[in-house]
């Protein structure tokens, strides 16, 4: 349990999770490499990706453990032995499947379920979670977690205004897709286009951002 609190403690720490999900692993693999250079020290690849565990292998020998990685999308308890397997060290889901607590538990890994409503909420929270994923976040309000206390994470619509207003709030941290990383991933390898210069730039301003409010604090 002691390595759960820890790997919790490093995704407050790190402040944002950055999303990738994508049809072309090697633009996948690259642009996890150009994020932790920015500054990411928290990563998950989400498994409806093309070959996401390659792409998580990958990046846990090219980065320092100083980063965390993790997977997203998880739907099926029987995917959660694997992706440790692979370097996942916390997992991710849009709703709460049956057994994922009990079994990323089993392969330390730390269990991020998805709730919609106060009701999942608290479902999770007897069930034994540790931090819960607010998804989609645009349909969650302040007003609703006033009271809660259990870590929680906004994911889906998250962007680069909103982010500080979730922060400054209370997230423990907060997932990032498109919005962080690119909207070129989703391209097959054929089609693909360079991250655009817009992009890239609002990622490292969000990262110089963080760097900043960090100092500050």
């Amino acid at each position: 349990m002691s390595s759960l609190i820890s790997i919790k403690n490093c995704l407050k720490k790190a402040r944002i999770i950055a999303i990738l999900r994508g049809q072309n692993p090697s633009l996948m693999f690259e642009r996890g490499i150009a994020l932790a250079n920015m500054g990411c020290s928290a990563i998950e690849v989400t498994l409806d990706s093309k070959e996401p565990l390659q792409i998580l292998q990958k990046l846990r020998t090219s980065l320092p453990d100083s980063v965390l990685l993790g997977v997203g999308t998880v739907l099926d308890r029987e995917q959660i032995e694997d992706c440790a397997k692979a370097g996942a060290t916390f997992a991710l889901s849009p709703v709460f499947p049956d057994g994922m607590i009990e079994d990323c538990r089993v392969n330390n890994m730390l269990a991020i379920p998805g709730v919609s409503n106060i009701s999942e909420l608290k479902i999770a929270q007897k069930s034994g979670a540790e931090i819960v994923k607010l998804f989609p976040s645009t349909e969650w309000s302040l007003e609703q977690l006033d009271g809660i206390d259990i870590p929680w994470m906004p994911v889906g619509g998250v962007d680069h205004d909103s982010i500080w207003s979730w922060l400054e709030s209370g997230a423990w941290c907060v997932g990032m897709g498109t919005n962080l990383c690119g909207s070129d991933l989703s391209l097959e390898a054929n089609d693909v286009k360079h991250w655009a210069e817009d992009e890239a730039q609002r990622a490292r301003d969000i990262f110089m951002e963080l760097q900043r409010r960090q100092m500050v604090t």
